[in-house]
């Protein structure tokens, strides 16, 4: 912990991991710090209040190029300075800041709350590698949850002092347990947030799939040959889709192996035995087929050990060598792709529903939101409070992670 008479500043967010890094900054000199340093994009208003967002230029020296930043002011007089994520332009922030008298420390030692919350908040946030995670990690390092926690303790303190009516108070349970019911079902989300989402291909050998996981990612990860099979194992690697880390899987073709040698069907059982096992964790499943599949791909999605938490799309690849019979049974909503041409607007339109499944997958913005288990855990067990006690009994324990 540090003195409330020393004025400090911290990196919130992990090193070396975001695009986006927020430092933080407070104590008696910050405010000086800000009016020294901070060049704002627009003069129209030169005073900070808590919830603006201000664009600028951090200067160390009034002749130098800076930072380009956003400021936020907050509403205990501290700051957040959001800038690029890389060493260099952190490194030069904090130095200009060290140069006025701000001490640099970790952020453990930054954390003055007494609420475990917010800890817990900070090492999510540490760990989030796009700002559109850090954004829902911030709304609680800001106090989301813990204001929640604090409005419902003292509705309950208020209630036992007045001496509400039985059905009163059974009815402020209710309330609670509602909210509570709601915030529980962003936290399965939450307690997910700093984890990249997972998106599985799958489909018959030789379908294109490592063609489109290529055109997904941007470049040549995975291997592509004509013949099929070649593809003998998982596949993965880490991508970014619509601000959301995802790590998608190239699978091994799913196909019958009887007419192989006893050898060969041994290795591609095995490769179909990892692809089953990466179907069945995924979080977003592209189901690829071709148009000489196309007849079979209800059958084949069927054959997959798909979870029921799992968003299923399906992909028609080399959508260029559809005949004129199999146009008439391709399904409208089925994402017609030729992986193989650069630029394809089918591939972009199936760029557009991954977006819009993997944003999905992020919790809500500005919002209480539980983002590790046992936050989690305790909001469910609010759900199930018996008494206005008990549900008070929770609240303090989810504050201070102490058992009443």
């Amino acid at each position: 912990m540090t003195s409330i008479d020393e004025t400090t500043a911290t990196r919130l967010t992990g090193v070396g991991l975001s695009a986006v890094a927020v430092i933080g900054l407070r104590g008696p000199l910050a405010i000086q710090c800000v009016r020294d340093c901070f060049v704002p994009a627009s003069k129209s208003n030169l005073n900070f209040s808590a919830g603006q967002v201000r664009y600028g230029t951090w200067k160390s020296r009034p002749d130098g190029t800076g930072e380009s930043i956003v400021l936020s002011p907050m509403a205990d007089g501290s700051f957040e300075i959001h800038g690029h994520g890389g060493e260099a332009a952190v490194n030069a922030i904090l130095a200009s800041l060290t140069d006025r008298g701000v001490q640099s420390v970790e952020s453990s030692t930054w954390q003055r709350s007494a609420s475990i919350l917010l800890s817990e908040a900070e090492q999510v946030l540490q760990r989030c590698v796009t700002s559109q995670q850090a954004a829902v990690a911030l709304d609680q390092t800001r106090g989301q949850l813990v204001q929640w926690c604090e409005r419902w303790l003292q509705r309950i303190d208020e209630a036992s002092s007045s001496g509400e009516l039985p059905e009163k108070n059974e009815s402020l349970l209710d309330e609670l347990c509602s909210e509570a019911q709601t915030i529980a079902t962003n936290g399965e989300r939450g307690v997910r947030l700093s984890e990249p989402r997972r998106l599985v291909l799958a489909g018959p050998p030789n379908v294109g799939k490592s063609s489109l996981m290529n055109q997904i990612v941007g470049f040549r990860r995975s291997i592509t040959h004509d013949s099929a099979g070649t593809t003998r194992d998982v596949l993965q690697c880490d991508t970014v889709i619509a601000g959301v880390p995802v790590r998608m899987s190239d699978t091994a073709g799913i196909r019958k192996t009887s007419h192989l040698t006893e050898s060969s069907a041994a290795i591609e059982r095995e490769g179909i035995r990892r692809a089953s096992v990466a179907v069945e964790s995924a979080d977003l499943l592209l189901v690829v087929c071709q148009p000489s599949t196309l007849m079979d791909l209800q059958d084949f999605r069927q054959s997959l050990p798909v979870s029921k938490s799992t968003n299923v799309v399906e992909v028609l690849n080399k959508a260029d060598l559809l005949s004129d019979d199999t146009k008439l049974i391709a399904d409208k909503n089925l994402h017609q792709t030729i992986a193989s041409v650069d630029d394809d607007p089918g591939v972009g339109k199936l760029m557009q529903t991954l977006a819009a499944h993997l944003t999905a997958t992020l919790p809500p913005r500005h919002s209480p939101v539980p983002i590790c288990q046992r936050q989690l855990d305790l909001t469910n067990q609010l759900c199930r409070a018996v008494s206005l006690d008990d549900a008070a009994a929770t609240l303090r324990q989810l504050l201070t992670g102490v058992a009443s």
